[in-house]
């Protein structure tokens, strides 16, 4: 039996499979080459194909900033001639990747904001509008992602924009810019997104005019439509929203004693460099001036826990990587096909060099409890 039985599997796949270079060095030409290698080897296996006949018909395309020899930026289009079903798969952060890391995925403070491409269609953190830039100045054989899809569309084929985390924070707004009514006047049968873990990176303004465009088409678990699919035990999609119920950075939570309620189970030194983090993020976001509204969204699942009580900083970052990545390729159903610890190669958590920031603050909180607890024991009845 297939691995992949259902089209959702196929796209999420897709939007995984499109890191593959994210560990190759090169210039772009170089880093296509091998990332079409990496695409035509995944649509090509019978786990993934289910007896469909996949092709790659545009890309893979490569972006780099400048100076860079990584991939910064990869799309590309795949077609199910099968199933009638043209997919546009964007890639995630790059943890080799400066720019990504340090650019794209951290330059969330509002002050510097930007209109998203579009009337009245609100603003985005300056990191993900360079790029949207970028996926829309992509080109394959001479022709760029958009003058492909217009001079493609037809009223018998869906198509899917879909990434996971930075590309599933990008897949919402760029399949917006690109269609910003959405199916109505697209030439396209259907056009739907599919995210994963994509974090919050436009206002209010956005989530409207989004969610109106791309209304959810619910189905049962993540067979759905133009809903951000998400482990409510990952860090990634609850930023950057403030938002008390989720996704939001409020969710970013610890128990000290329970295993059940708390994003991490943590002992008081942790709690306190999980508190820390959260606090930087939120800080990144604009504190209480947070301006961040998630799109529609699904909270898919919750990821079971893989290093019980978290004790350092290591594991927080190893439970904070699984939570993000491996988590989902078994919550799909597609760990066959991915090997754990490629994955995490090409994918990490735009927050992760966060946690190596906050390292030793829960020493400081531990002690700072003792000392006030010890006080507090000594002080007379």
């Amino acid at each position: 039996m297939s691995v992949c039985t259902t089209i959702q599997q196929q796209v999420y796949c897709l939007a995984i499979e499109i890191c593959a270079a994210a560990t190759q060095t090169g210039d772009a030409a170089t880093l296509a080459t091998y990332l079409q290698g990496e695409l035509q080897a995944l649509i090509t296996n019978p786990d993934f194909t289910n007896g469909d006949d996949w092709q790659i018909v545009w890309g893979p395309a490569m972006w780099q900033a400048p100076f860079s020899d990584f991939s910064d930026q990869a799309a590309a289009v795949c077609y199910n001639s099968s199933q009638n079903v043209y997919v546009v798969p964007v890639s995630a952060t790059n943890p080799h990747s400066p720019y990504n890391v340090f650019f794209e995925d951290l330059a969330a403070v509002p002050l510097y904001m930007v209109p998203v491409p579009g009337t009245n269609a609100g603003n985005v953190t300056v990191g993900n509008f360079a790029g949207l830039q970028a996926l829309l100045g992509l080109q394959a054989g001479g022709t760029s992602l958009q003058d492909f899809l217009s001079g493609t569309a037809n009223a018998s084929d869906d198509l899917v924009f879909c990434g996971h985390s930075l590309g599933g924070g990008l897949t919402p707004l760029l399949a917006y810019t690109l269609y910003p009514n959405g199916t109505s006047g697209s030439g396209w049968q259907n056009v739907y997104t599919f995210p994963t873990a994509g974090p919050t990176t436009a206002d209010a303004a956005f989530a409207t005019a989004f969610n109106a465009a791309y209304p959810v088409v619910s189905g049962s678990g993540y067979q759905m439509w133009n809903a951000n699919q998400y482990n409510a035990h990952d860090l990634v999609p609850n930023a950057w929203a403030g938002a008390s119920t989720g996704p939001g950075l409020a969710q970013v939570t610890t128990g000290i004693f329970s295993w059940t309620t708390a994003m991490y189970y943590t002992g008081v030194k942790m709690s306190g460099e999980v508190a820390a983090l959260r606090t930087m993020a939120e800080t990144f976001a604009g504190g209480s001036s947070n301006p961040y509204v998630a799109t529609n969204n699904n909270a898919l699942f919750t990821g079971a826990r893989q290093y019980g009580q978290i004790t350092d900083s290591a594991t927080l970052a190893k439970e904070i990587l699984f939570q993000h990545t491996v988590a989902y390729n078994e919550e799909f159903g597609v760990t066959a096909l991915f090997d754990p610890a490629e994955v995490q190669s090409w994918i990490q958590p735009p927050l992760l060099p966060l946690v190596l920031g906050v390292s030793g603050v829960g020493e400081a909180v531990a002690a700072a409890t003792a000392a006030a607890a010890a006080e507090q024991e000594a002080a007379p009845a």
